[in-house]
């Protein structure tokens, strides 16, 4: 697995310079709502972490891999790893630039370790719930025939969902609905944070199982 994390890793150095994109558009993301910044670098992190499916189809790695003593199931746990160091760092990056944020945004947000422990179990199952959809598409059609259903589409219901929710947010009568909410799971920590914790983790575990059967039937 470590092996595989590892040439997942350098495969992507062509696109290493992109990372230095989430500061930027993490604070463009926070502008309107400094508690997107979280969610928006955890979904960000994901979103690079598919870049060695485009470097598979580019450089047809995917035959190499076969002449290799390589077992596909260590190629897919290799690509979850990665995506789950992207995660990780996705969370400390929000963490990091929440309170610059904070300084300029229209809606500011002062939520405490608590809150932020909240944000940071909704974030996972935002990435829990994305990666049900786009790991175990690319890897069965792969980038170029999968990247519409497992990149794009993912993406854009994301973000179609998050603007709603704050467009509800922001209705007559609902100004305080995104605080009471975090007060309420604050308040109640184990259950919430605890129920979307082991939700996501199923979630993720789906999409692994998913992974591992779908690319042990591929053919190249």
């Amino acid at each position: 697995m470590l092996n595989m994390l590892k040439l997942d890793w350098l495969a992507m150095k062509v696109y290493r310079k992109r990372i230095l994109l989430i500061p930027l558009l993490s604070l463009v993301f926070g502008w309107q709502h400094s508690l997107l910044v979280v969610p928006a670098c955890v979904f960000m992190m994901l979103n690079y972490s598919t870049n060695p499916f485009a470097v598979e189809d580019k450089g047809s790695l995917n035959n190499l891999y076969l002449t290799l003593p390589i077992k596909r199931s260590a190629i897919v746990t290799g690509r979850y790893a990665l995506s789950l160091m992207m995660l990780l760092l996705g969370l400390a990056f929000g963490f990091a630039f929440t309170p610059i944020v904070n300084l300029y945004s229209m809606s500011k947000f002062y939520i405490g370790v608590k809150g932020y422990a909240v944000i940071a179990a909704v974030s996972y199952l935002i990435y829990a719930m994305a990666n049900v959809f786009m790991l175990p598409i690319l890897f069965k059609l792969g980038y170029a025939k999968g990247k519409m259903w497992g990149y794009f589409l993912p993406s854009l219901v994301y973000g179609l969902i998050i603007g709603a929710y704050f467009f509800v947010s922001y209705l007559p009568g609902n100004e305080l609905l995104t605080i009471n909410l975090i007060v309420y799971a604050s308040e109640n920590m184990i259950l919430v944070c605890g129920t979307i914790a082991v939700l996501a983790t199923a979630l993720l575990a789906l999409s692994y199982r998913l992974s591992q059967k779908v690319y042990a039937k591929r053919e190249f």
